[in-house]
């Protein structure tokens, strides 16, 4: 008996340490849906820029801060600027860490397949609108405010108000591709990669809201060296390009 009650913290130790290494191997990243498409398409050339394997947890910039102010582990947040220095000040994200990279406008999808709508003038995304049947957009994203100030600003709030169904992160250019939804409203990289949706493009510059994009290092990462080495790849070339091919502009450098 003395000796299996023995043998259990032992067993229990090397568990711990052999989850702890399985850790150590990857690098662990937690990013907007906003820049998911370039990071997941660039993905084996970050790795081996840095030498490490990594995994992703990609969802909205509000639902991912929720996550690690619950203590989930990462190492490296990619977020909206504000909630980036959010975590600085409850002390999950270093100071001095916060690198802005890239900014993203709103745009509007539709079925593919349908007519194409013009939004391309506030006249046009007022009608355009206005004949939708329904639209859709995300209770939580970033974009929403945009989204909502767009119909404000075109006079139409209380017409939009019945059709406008919100969702969960990522879900709306899903629901528009399988005709259950008439036009989506989201960051024009999440159209430009969804199946069965056509771009009809970007808000008029009158009403275009940006979602910026920032990157720091966790308080708690147990790589912060790997975890620098991923937030300067964003400034890489190859990554500028992958950017720029998805609807996404680079908006800074870092200097010194």
């Amino acid at each position: 008996m003395n000796l299996r009650l023995s043998f259990l913290p032992a067993s229990m130790a090397l568990a711990i340490t052999c989850a702890h290494a399985q850790d150590l191997e990857v690098l662990r990243v937690y990013s907007s849906n906003g820049v998911r498409v370039v990071l997941q398409e660039i993905q084996p050339q970050i790795e081996q820029a840095i030498g490490k394997r990594i995994s992703f947890e990609f969802s909205t910039s509000r639902t991912l801060t929720d996550q690690i102010e619950a203590g989930e582990v990462f190492d490296v947040a990619i977020l909206t600027p504000a909630l980036i220095d959010g975590l600085i000040v409850s002390q999950h994200v270093v100071s001095g860490s916060r690198y802005d990279f890239s900014r993203v406008g709103i745009g509007v999808g539709s079925k593919q397949g349908v007519r194409a709508r013009s939004v391309a003038t506030l006249d046009d995304l007022r009608q355009t609108f206005l004949e939708a049947k329904s639209i859709a957009f995300g209770a939580n994203g970033q974009s929403r405010r945009t989204n909502e100030g767009s119909f404000e600003a075109l006079g139409i709030a209380d017409e939009m108000l019945p059709k406008t169904r919100l969702t969960g992160p990522g879900e709306a250019p899903g629901l528009v591709a399988a005709g259950e939804i008439g036009l989506v409203l989201t960051l024009v990289s999440e159209l430009l990669r969804e199946p069965g949706v056509q771009f009809l493009g970007p808000l008029p510059p009158e009403v275009q809201g940006y979602v910026d994009f920032s990157a720091g290092v966790s308080a708690n990462s147990q790589d912060s060296v790997t975890a620098t080495k991923l937030i300067n790849f964003l400034y890489t070339a190859a990554f500028i390009d992958a950017l720029e091919k998805h609807g996404l502009e680079p908006i800074e450098f870092p200097t010194g």
